[in-house]
C-alpha cells in the first residue's frame, strides 16, 4: 500500500539574533502562518528576506514548518 502526504497547512518561521546573556546567544522567533502551501521554498525564503529588512535585529535563520496529513492511496 502506498502512502501520500497531503500539506494541510505551511507557516513561515523567522529567528533573529536576540542580546547576548551571560555569554550565550539568544534568539527571537517569529512565526507566520497561512502560507500557501503551494508556494515555492524561493518564494518563501524571499518573503522571509523582505520581512526581515524591515526588522532593527539581524537575520539568523529562516525555516518552513508543514503539517501533513498521511493517507493511503
Amino acid at each position: 500500500m502506498a502512502v501520500e502526504a497531503m500539506v494541510k497547512s505551511v507557516k513561515l518561521q523567522v529567528k533573529y539574533l536576540g542580546e547576548v546573556l551571560d555569554g550565550k546567544q539568544t534568539f527571537i522567533s517569529k512565526t507566520y502562518s497561512k502560507v500557501n502551501p503551494e508556494a515555492a521554498d524561493q518564494d518563501i525564503y524571499d518573503v522571509a528576506g523582505l520581512i526581515a529588512g524591515l526588522q532593527t535585529k539581524s537575520l539568523a535563520s529562516v525555516g518552513k514548518a508543514e503539517d501533513s496529513e498521511l493517507a493511503e492511496i
